[in-house]
């Protein structure tokens, strides 16, 4: 196979280059001399070699060719200087000329030797390409990809090495046949280019706004399956939550706060300047009701395939994307082949072992029973001491009165993933391409899971003509998952489960024959369950809400695939060198198969079994048009300016079948039903856009942005689908003005005021002008028959449509400094912003006389402001060792200024959860993400009430308890490197918020945790009785959780939390070690992430592990624990 994929390599280039005499056409007048010969790199291909003392890379030079030969345009950029040239092996050779007085006999005298060496930065990375030259002269060479060079010369000259972004070095030979070079950086060339809205490259210093650049090989080597997880902790005001389904499972991002109250928060993904679908496959649905995460979209990514991200994250940076922008975006720049000469392959291999990083404490002295006693039908472990005495289980089989301490432990298994990837790419002058496949293989900690995925990314770049260019990648995608883990109140919710679990109930009790094979369908084993075929359980009571964590693995079962195909082409037309357009078509197109499989056996919910099949397809197309001018108009003033047109269109479809109870018994197919159900859906949504871009730059220093977007959307009505979106920034680049005034302090080496104000949008849903009717199942318990019933009905939404919805508005204000100091070992970077988000579409309570609950109306008004911190540092940097270190700090708060007449209040959780005691509101004049439950009830002096029975009292109103938001957050990265090795490590947290604990308050509620453990026999609760006097009646630990658990305060717990998110420590071999092997480099590294939570008060649980990834934060129940990986990362290329 690899010599097949080689040969094609070599088939394509050999077909597509073309050899011709190289024409250069330009037309700049009272240019820099840089900018001429960066013109002429670009149409040639052709390198310059020289030294900067010698050539004047700031002459200003006036030159007008058309199709002209490569040496009379170089004749004429240098005619009248004292600069010749020479062309070899696509190089450009510039250098003094020669003396012509010079004796010749003295130089035929000069003894010639042959010096050898490498080049190298300050870091001990070779520089390859430098250039290597006898100074004076036009004899020099190139480094290699070793940084190492050979070059003739006479043994008295001076070697003079340069490279772009260094400074030069020049050293006298005396005879020396050795000589290795060390570079520094020029910290006046270190200008940064970033991708910007619509795929726009600019100079990072010109920009009006903040953004944050992650580079892909920081996403590579401590990988994560969702590459979304991988930014958590390294972009100051980004939030990445993840939800509590381990390596499958949606994460949730913000960005500087969310900015609609009931609506969508996430930011739009960009990938190659084409939007793509970002949505997540989680559910906010507290009962599960048969549904699971199905994890991000974003996910679907390789981190193998990326470049870079930039992050966009205000809507000053977002603007150009109008009505899609308002919660900023995230550009994901993948890889081309451009860079490899010739062919190149790199491999890389990462495998971990996955564990819980963390587990709660169990209690192991009191077993299964209830006021003391074994009981055992019981639901919880309020019994005796365990004593190891034999009971009878409630199934008759003889057991121990034991602790099953890690029955847990035992259950689950240590998860492995393996990535492989391979990467091969190639280059000419005029062509590249490049073919990538990744593959992932999960085994799952919980048994009979597992999650694997592919992808296979082709990109290819071709210079048509010397005007035309294209550009064009497509990337497949697959996955295929068995069995994600269900959250909450979902009755296969392993963990909950466990929760509940008597302590002296082992798991080798609920899975007596886990090799019996029931005769009439042999490839099921029992796997929790008796020789009836039902469940084993340690209690009939709740039987359908708890289930046998063998039953949930084994018989209740779930499995997905999606496939994806993303992809882009582009043509590229240079009418000159300072005007071009680009046209672009790009899709997003996936299909997902969910199928859910309940066994038969259940004493209650569903007892003949169920069987449901879920097709879906999403199609996004995106076609845009972009011209784009840009030209220095004189020697001070330039302009960049763009203008162009977008047409948006997607399409989404599916078809939902349900059917139960099974006629066969375990035969899941929808045609083996009593009973089924099928639904289909279909929605669509188009947004035609308009554009423009103006950048003013004024001698380097001043920069002006104006943007401006016009979009009409398919999902408003006629009177309300356009809508305009500015942007104004601004940039002074301070450090030019005082050089220029000659005050610039020598430590301060860049620095940048910058101020910009915005106006976007965030877009809303299809189909909420007009009232329609939907087809649906209701389930219904009936009595008789003492099964759930499905019925099929045909209903109007309870939530009244508006034909007079408008979008909503996010208008920001944003100032920020950035500064680098002592030769750019140190940087800073601030921000301060301010957002209001008005015209929010929210849902008002409307009279039952209507017919409705509900109605849209566009009303209130969210305000967000915070700031960002982002601090880089280079203490130590040595030939041999180099220390980085970057800070990143953010706190945002979000303030709802208003809601409409009539609305005082906003529910954001799923509605059921009212009844458990925990609501996430949303109230004018409050924070968003407020918390509100049943408070304790307590006197003047904040002393709780207790009361006839000895305890705890609690409030009948809801009221605020909390916020989910944190106060703040930030993260801290370091990268050591000495010689061969490298060490990094990277710990983040979030610092104040709270969380609404459902775990602990299950856990104790049954007795199982450790903070149960006290008070069995008896104990007294601190407060106050009724009359004021302190109370002194005795209860006890049973009783008392069980009254804490009517009540919500007890629940919410500081969110504060700290964590070693990811560590890496490597090795790279020698070059001279592999000098005489296939490999330009292998790298061997031991990687981890999410090794240690470092500080935490939720006893054991993760408190950022939610269940849903909806608005609805700060509620954990039942998550699955977090897993620490750790393993190996190895890299080879060749």
């Amino acid at each position: 196979m690899k010599r097949v994929i080689l040969a094609f390599l070599v088939m394509f280039l050999c077909t597509t280059i073309t050899v011709s005499a190289q024409k250069v056409t330009m037309n700049l007048q009272q240019a820099k001399l840089e900018k001429v010969l960066s013109t002429i790199v670009e149409q040639t291909g052709y390198t310059f070699a020289y030294s900067q003392p010698v050539v004047n890379t700031d002459r200003i030079v006036s030159i007008e060719v058309t199709n002209t030969d490569l040496p009379q345009v170089l004749q004429k950029v240098f005619s009248g200087t004292n600069i010749s040239y020479e062309i070899r092996d696509k190089k450009i050779l510039l250098s003094e000329k020669k003396d012509v007085n010079q004796d010749p006999k003295t130089t035929q005298q000069t003894q010639k030797i042959t010096v050898k060496g490498i080049a190298l930065d300050e870091a001990g990375e070779p520089l390859i390409g430098a250039s290597v030259s006898e100074k004076g002269t036009t004899n020099g060479t190139m480094t290699g990809v070793d940084g190492d060079y050979s070059l003739t010369v006479p043994a008295n000259a001076t070697l003079v090495v340069t490279f772009v972004g260094y400074l030069s070095q020049e050293i006298p030979l005396n005879g020396q046949k050795t000589v290795d070079f060390t570079l520094k950086e020029d910290s006046k060339m270190l200008d940064e280019v970033v991708v910007t809205a619509l795929g726009i490259k600019r100079d990072k210093k010109s920009l009006g706004y903040a953004m944050q650049e992650v580079k892909g090989d920081q996403l590579t080597e401590t990988r994560d399956a969702n590459v979304a997880n991988a930014l958590a902790g390294k972009v100051a005001g980004l939030q990445i939550k993840q939800s509590g389904t381990g390596v499958t499972g949606s994460s949730r991002i913000v960005l500087r706060g969310g900015n609609s109250i009931a609506g969508n928060n996430q930011p739009l993904v960009v990938v190659d300047g084409v939007p793509i679908d970002s949505s997540t496959g989680g559910t906010d649905d507290f009962w599960g009701n048969h549904s699971v995460d199905k994890g991000s979209s974003m996910a679907d990514i390789s981190p193998d395939d990326i470049e870079s991200i930039s992050v966009l994250k205000g809507p000053a940076a977002a603007a150009l994307y109008g009505s899609r922008a308002g919660n900023g975006v995230i550009m994901i720049t993948t890889k081309t082949g451009k860079n490899q000469k010739g062919i190149g392959i790199s491999y890389n291999s990462n495998l971990t072992f996955e564990r819980p990083m963390q587990l709660p404490k169990y209690q192991n002295t009191y077993g299964q029973g209830e006021n003391g006693k074994y009981v055992q039908n019981s639901v919880g472990s309020w019994g005796a001491k365990m004593d190891g005495s034999q009971i009878t289980d409630l199934a008759g089989n003889p057991t121990t009165y034991s602790s099953g301490d890690n029955d847990l432990m035992d259950f689950l298994r240590t998860g492995t993933t393996w990535t492989n990837s391979l990467d091969l790419s190639s280059s000419s002058d005029k062509n590249s391409i490049r073919v990538g496949v990744m593959n992932l293989r999960n085994k799952g900690v919980v048994p009979n899971s597992s999650f694997n995925k592919t992808s296979a990314t082709l990109r290819a770049t071709a210079d048509l003509t010397d005007k035309l260019s294209f550009d064009a990648k497509i990337t497949y995608y697959t996955q295929k998952t068995e069995n994600r883990i269900k959250l909450a109140g979902d009755p296969d919710n392993i963990f909950r489960n466990y929760l509940l679990m008597p302590r002296s109930v082992h798991f080798s009790d609920l899975n007596r024959y886990p090799d019996y094979k029931f005769p009439e369908n042999t490839k099921n084993p029992a796997n929790g369950a008796d020789l009836s075929g039902k469940p084993v359980s340690w209690t009939d009571q709740y039987s359908g809400l708890i289930r046998n964590p063998y039953w949930a693995a084994y018989k209740d079962t779930n499995s997905d695939r999606r496939d994806r195909v993303l992809g882009f082409g582009s043509l590229k037309y240079e009418f000159t060198d300072w005007l071009n357009i680009q046209a672009r078509y790009g899709i997003d197109y996936f299909s997902t198969q969910y199928e859910m499989r309940d066994a038969t056996g259940l004493p209650y919910w569903f007892a003949q079994g169920q069987y449901i099949m879920n097709k879906e397809t999403s199609y996004e197309a995106n076609a845009d048009v972009l011209l784009t001018f840009n030209k220095q108009l004189s020697e001070k003033v330039g302009l960049l300016a763009t203008a162009g047109g977008n047409l948006m269109y997607r399409r989404a479809d599916g078809i939902y079948g349900e059917t139960g109870p099974m006629i066969i018994p375990d035969f899941h197919t929808l045609a083996n039903a009593g009973k089924s159900s099928a639904r289909s859906a279909l929605t669509k949504k188009a947004i035609n856009s308009l554009y423009a871009t103006a950048s003013l730059s004024y001698d380097n220093t001043l920069y002006l942005d104006v943007t401006a977007r016009n979009d009409w959307s398919s999902a408003l009505s006629a009177d309300n689908r356009s809508y305009f979106y500015p942007s104004v920034g601004t940039s002074w680049l301070f450090t030019e003005s005082l050089n220029k005034w000659n005050i610039k302090p020598s430590f301060l080496d860049f620095g940048k005021l910058r101020l910009s104000w915005a106006e976007v949008g965030n877009d809303t849903d299809p189909y909420r002008l007009l009232d329609y009717l939907t087809l649906g199942t209701t389930y219904v318990y009936n009595p008789e028959t003492d099964q759930v019933e499905t019925i099929l009905n045909g209903k109007k939404s309870n939530i009244l449509n508006n034909p007079d919805l408008k979008n909503e508005t996010i208008t920001s204000w944003e100032a920020g400094l950035e500064l680098r100091a002592f030769n750019n070992r140190l940087g800073l970077d601030f921000a301060y912003y301010t957002k209001d988000a008005t015209d929010q579409i929210l849902k008002m309570n409307v009279p039952a006389s209507t017919g409705y609950s509900f109605k849209y109306v566009n009303a209130g008004k969210l305000r967000n402001n915070g700031v960002e911190i982002l601090l880089t540092g280079t203490p130590v940097k040595t030939k041999d060792f180099s220390w980085d270190i970057t800070l990143n700090y953010s706190k945002n708060k979000s303030k709802i200024i208003e809601l409409a007449d009539g609305i005082e209040t906003q529910e954001l959780q799923d509605p059921s959860l009212g009844s458990l005691g925990i609501k996430i509101v949303a109230a004018a004049g409050g924070t968003y993400g407020d918390i509100y439950g049943k408070a304790y009830a307590r006197n003047d002096k904040g002393e709780l009430i207790i009361n006839e029975n000895g305890l705890p009292t609690f409030g009948s109103d809801f009221v605020k308890l909390g916020n989910y938001n944190p106060d703040w957050m930030g993260g801290i990265s370091n990268a050591f490197h000495f010689r061969n090795f490298d060490f990094s490590f990277q710990i983040d947290g979030r610092f104040g918020g709270d969380v609404f604990m459902g775990s602990i308050q299950s856990g104790t509620g049954a007795g199982t945790l450790k903070m149960t453990e006290s008070g069995r026999d008896k104990m007294v609760v601190a407060g106050v009785t009724a009359s004021g006097q302190a109370n002194a009646i005795e209860t006890t630990a049973e009783k008392y959780w069980a009254q804490l658990a009517t009540g919500t305060e007890p629940w919410i717990y500081d969110a504060t939390n700290i964590r070693l998110r990811e560590m890496s420590l490597g090795y790279s071999f020698p070059r001279k070690m592999l000098s005489k092997t296939p490999f330009q480099k292998i790298k061997l590294s031991l990687v981890g992430r999410n090794l240690w939570m470092i500080y935490s008060k939720t006893k054991g649980f993760d408190p950022e592990s939610g269940y849903s990834t909806s608005n609805a934060q700060g509620i954990e129940f039942g998550s699955m624990p977090t897993m620490s990986s750790y393993g190996f990362n190895l890299n080879v290329t060749f």
